[in-house]
């Protein structure tokens, strides 16, 4: 485990950034294990605001605001969905379209902590809406890079198993094996919000895993995908 030092993507009066490992809980659950918002208090030393989350098996820019205004101000940019929410994934290698929109209605089942998505609207289907493309051929797998439109509990993993892609290490949608750590290959590469003080907009980048199919993926391919783009 890293030190929370180690992960701080950016910080100030306002707000503090963290790149969340995957398998570390982003906040506090019945496990007792420590969390992300933990360790975060601990390092600045003062009670943090939990903005958004981010399932426990999953990593990256993960947001947590220092005053109740800046609390307030950030979620309620989450509660409007004009957060830029851009994730990376990796799937197995499958006769799917290079890019597409996917629009689903999503079910979640408290009791299995597993959500259900189906193309037809149904009366506690909630409607979920991501756009994706592929951004790298490796030898098994392919990386997708996606835009996430909406903001449902296991959105993109449920939405990519519906189509034959579940994120790999993911067996609860579908993959066939477990990864190591016990993460799966999902990545919140980047977050692009309005600063609560200064009003301009802040992007933030989380560094890519450094262990599995992450170390093959190819900067040059993200360089030229997001970064050539802001």
């Amino acid at each position: 485990m890293k030190r929370i030092s180690d992960i701080i993507l950016y910080k100030d009066h306002h707000l503090i950034v963290v790149n969340k490992p995957g398998g570390l809980p982003a906040q506090d659950d019945p496990t007792g294990d420590i969390s992300a918002h933990r360790m975060a208090m601990a390092y600045a030393r003062r009670d943090l605001y939990i903005v958004h989350r981010l399932d426990r098996r999953v990593s990256g820019v993960l947001v947590f605001a220092k005053t109740k205004a800046a609390a307030a101000h950030l979620s309620k940019q989450w509660e409007q969905h004009t957060v830029r929410k851009t994730y990376l994934a990796l799937v197995p290698r499958a006769d799917v379209p290079e890019s597409g929109h996917l629009v689903h209605y999503l079910t979640y089942d408290q009791k299995k902590n597993t959500t259900y998505a189906s193309e037809e609207a149904t009366d506690d289907g909630r409607k979920a809406e991501l756009s994706y493309q592929v951004l790298q051929q490796l030898d098994h797998f392919m990386l997708l890079g996606i835009d996430l439109i909406s903001g449902r509990k296991h959105q993109i993993r449920a939405q990519l198993s519906a189509i034959g892609i579940p994120v790999r290490g993911d067996i609860k949608y579908g993959s066939r094996r477990t990864n190591p750590n016990g993460a799966i290959d999902l990545h919140a590469y980047r977050l692009a919000f309005v600063h609560p003080s200064r009003g301009s907009e802040q992007i933030v980048t989380a560094p890519l895993p450094e262990d599995g199919l992450w170390d093959h993926v190819d900067p040059e391919v993200l360089s030229i995908t997001f970064d050539r783009k802001t």
